[in-house]
């Protein structure tokens, strides 16, 4: 087993991007904890009776048409939701393991993960609405960026192997 070292001790980029993914998978470890209990009609119920009580109506409104919205998606929809992200936040947490570990499979694992995302955000760019503008420019901007790092990092990591395999 080896000691940590100081390569292996610091708190560096592969670490911030490695509990950075580990923390998307918790939140949406407990969305979709959410999203699963909304298919309890006895928890809607329950949430809808609640709703009547609060004395601000544009919380009330808002929550409301939430809950409305999330009720006509129907069971079958929920259920496919669920399995989606299911899917998602165990890459999510793969991702961040191994980063965290410091593997090279994580990076490689990331840069495409993360790679294939960013066509789709550069298309709700240019032709998606634009009432969350912002979050998809920083989700954009914190995507690319994660992408050249550890990008960056691999093509390090190749040239040093190349060199060392020439020898001095």
């Amino acid at each position: 087993m080896r000691e940590p070292g100081p390569e292996t001790a610091r708190f560096d980029g592969l670490r911030l991007i490695g509990a950075f993914k580990i923390a998307k998978a918790v939140l949406l470890l407990a969305t979709s904890y959410g999203l699963y209990r909304l298919l309890n009609p006895n928890l809607v119920e329950h949430v809808q009776d609640w709703l009547t009580t609060l004395t601000d109506t544009f919380e009330r409104r808002l929550l409301t048409r939430a809950l409305d919205w999330l009720t006509s998606l129907g069971n079958a929809r929920i259920g496919g939701i669920l399995v989606v992200t299911s899917l998602y936040t165990g890459v999510l947490l793969t991702e961040g393991i191994g980063l965290w570990l410091r593997k090279s499979w994580a990076e490689w694992l990331t840069v495409s993960a993360t790679a294939s995302l960013i066509p789709f955000e550069l298309w709700q760019l240019v032709f998606g609405r634009r009432h969350n503008l912002l979050a998809v420019i920083g989700a954009t901007a914190l995507n690319v960026a994660i992408v050249w790092y550890l990008a960056w990092k691999l093509r390090t990591a190749h040239r040093r192997r190349r060199a060392q395999r020439r020898g001095p």
